[in-house]
């Protein structure tokens, strides 16, 4: 039953609003910029060691959102470049406390969570 579920969701559900440009990729090397630019990833590299990613959340809210790439600290998330410039993150980022936003960064395009529905 909860298959019939998730295909009925997936076939009759509003399709999301699709934003007119994906988010820009910077790549910094060493610290980040006093001030950052919403609609723009910045990926902070030292000693060419990918080591956070950055982002104003895209809910609005206005908090700067840090997360890590070291894979040897907990939570991490993978970072995959595409020839286009764009970037994508796995796992799916997930505000635990503040506005509680959970959302997928695919090709730099924010795709909201959906309960029941993988982007």
């Amino acid at each position: 039953m909860h298959w019939l579920k998730l295909l009925f969701d997936r076939l009759f559900r509003r399709p999301q609003k699709r934003e007119a440009a994906p988010y820009r990729t910077q790549f910094i090397e060493g610290a980040l910029p006093k001030q950052i630019d919403a609609k723009t990833i910045y990926v902070t590299q030292e000693d060419g060691f990918l080591e956070h990613v950055s982002l104003i959340c895209p809910c609005g809210c206005g908090e700067t959102l840090h997360l890590n790439l070291l894979q040897d600290e907990r939570p991490y998330w993978n970072l995959m470049q595409h020839q286009n410039g764009t970037v994508s993150l796995r796992p799916s980022i997930w505000r635990k406390y503040g506005c509680y936003s959970h959302f997928w960064i695919l090709s730099g395009y924010i795709h909201w969570y959906e309960r029941g529905v993988p982007p």
